[in-house]
């Protein structure tokens, strides 16, 4: 006798939320006030005092967002994607869309490799120009991502800065793939029925009937539906998935900005955000190959970002250098920075390769990253983890006071700053938490591997993977045991060396 699905509990049948998250606006709701500080942090780091700890763009940006983001995809998933203030240029973009014609963006960029780019180049970017020092350049980067979503978005199809550009989005992408909450459909059945698969197509809905947002086509006037509670479906206009995603499909957080267009596109109240046994999808399922080498790419990014900010980094700074005989930083970084991303990147590729041999299949670096590539997402997830809750530690009290001051930069009165909160650092408690979130995603790796080896049939083939895991984590560690950088707070002396690079 077959036994009926396990049913997980939908936060969306908890009564304010539910109701929260369906009314049309509570996007913008949760975008408003992100805006709001956004625009403020802007203004002060282009108007206000240029010391980075002091000013609400480099504290805000560097060690307050990044902190927050990692925790809000610990907690519950994808959060600042769907408060992201970016897709508020949606309203400019569809007016500036009546004078331009909608491009389709190029097959050829229709996967991660954009942002595999980007990433790498926002690597460089970060301690080429220092950006965490500069308020200034730090307002002139936020400035120039509100640009970038206004024109990608006005010259192609919206969603398309989402998926395909922005590294910050793609960066949550991946890990949200171990947050504990995803988008499902109550009943798939009622999914297959639907005739305007309005989740992924939008809905509009008035007295001539219903139809979708895509394309043209209407359908039949309809007696208005009962969502839960005996309630009409809402009249309006709503817009589907911007990402291309369909509900029944979904396997995953990859792709899913969390924005709850499907919830209140689909008239039939399928939709339900289920709360799942964390990191199930890093066993489960098999992304593409260039989503996985994203994902194996962002840990050697986030070793590399790290690296930076300890005393060897200099150490071996100032040796190349006399080598070369330049102190050229556009020489230097490169050099110092490229080799953890490329060659990690390759040495997993063949640790991949060598443990389907040992399974007997002789297959290429894209089918054994597919094979194996998502058992270093844990790792992604822990470097980045340990990494950001170093920074947002360490100064995770100097937002109050950063406020304050840009408030009085605008000419409010307000009362005098405190600084003294800057100096809140639990530092007998950084490292071991370091420790602690570095073997979870050790051990959560190790682990799915070797399920996958055991499902295969031979579990000695996740051997290559375990120990090259196990390396990875010990040098991981060992860079977190260093003295670092205490970058963008009142603690920061400066480099590790006491000099610039």
């Amino acid at each position: 006798m077959s036994r009926a699905p396990a049913t997980r509990f939908d936060l969306l049948r908890l009564p304010l939320v539910g109701r929260f998250l369906r009314w049309r606006y509570a996007r913008f709701a949760l975008q408003l006030p992100l805006l709001l500080l956004a625009l403020l942090a802007i203004l002060e780091g282009l108007l206000g005092s240029q010391l980075a700890a002091k000013n609400l763009a480099t504290v805000s940006v560097w060690l307050h967002y990044r902190g927050l983001v990692v925790l809000a995809l610990l907690i519950i998933g994808n959060l600042f994607c769907a408060a992201c203030p970016l897709m508020l240029t949606r309203g400019p973009t569809r007016l500036l869309k009546r004078f331009v014609p909608e491009l389709r963006w190029p097959r050829a960029l229709r996967n991660k490799y954009t942002v595999l780019a980007l990433t790498a180049a926002y690597i460089f970017a970060y301690e080429y120009f220092d950006l965490w020092a500069s308020p200034w350049l730090t307002a002139w980067l936020m400035i120039g991502y509100f640009g970038a979503a206004l024109v990608i978005d006005t010259l192609f199809p919206a969603g398309t800065f989402c998926r395909y550009v922005c590294p910050l989005g793609n960066f949550n992408f991946a890990l949200s793939h171990g947050s504990p909450s995803q988008i499902t459909a109550r009943d798939p059945s009622r999914c297959a029925s639907c005739e305007g698969k309005y989740c992924l197509n939008g809905r509009v809905e008035d007295a001539s009937g219903r139809g979708t947002l895509r394309g043209t086509h209407r359908f039949e006037t309809l007696t208005p539906l009962a969502m839960a509670g005996g309630s009409p479906a809402p009249v309006g206009h709503f817009p589907g998935c911007e990402t291309e995603l369909f509900v029944p499909a979904l396997k995953s957080n990859q792709d899913c900005t969390l924005c709850l267009n499907c919830l209140r596109a689909c008239p039939y109240d399928n939709v339900a955000l289920e709360l799942r046994p964390p990191a199930r999808s890093w066993e489960q399922v098999r992304p593409k190959a260039d989503w996985l080498l994203l994902g194996t790419v962002l840990f050697f990014a986030g070793l590399a970002n790290a690296f930076a900010m300890v005393p060897p980094f200099y150490a071996l700074a100032e040796r190349l250098s006399g080598l070369l005989g330049t102190r050229s930083e556009g020489v230097l970084l490169p050099l110092l920075l490229g080799p953890p991303l490329l060659l990690g990147t390759l040495g997993s590729l063949g640790v991949f390769v060598a443990s389907s041999r040992l399974l007997g299949l002789r297959e290429g670096w894209s089918a054994a990253l597919r094979r194996w590539g998502a058992v270093l997402l844990p790792m992604s997830f822990a470097m980045w983890a340990g990494h950001y809750s170093f920074h947002f530690l360490t100064g995770w009290a100097s937002i109050i006071p950063a406020f304050w001051q840009a408030l009085a930069t605008l000419g409010l009165p307000v009362p005098p700053p405190d600084w003294t909160l800057a100096a809140l650092v639990p530092e007998n408690f950084l490292f071991p938490l370091q420790v602690v979130i570095l073997y979870s995603g050790f051990g959560a790796g190790c682990y799915f591997a070797f399920r996958r080896a055991r499902a295969l049939g031979n579990p000695r083939a996740a051997l290559p993977i375990l120990a090259w895991l196990g390396m990875l984590s010990v040098i991981a560690l060992l860079i977190l045991a260093q003295p670092m950088e205490m970058r963008g707070t009142l603690l920061d002396p400066g480099t590790a060396s006491g000099a610039p690079l």
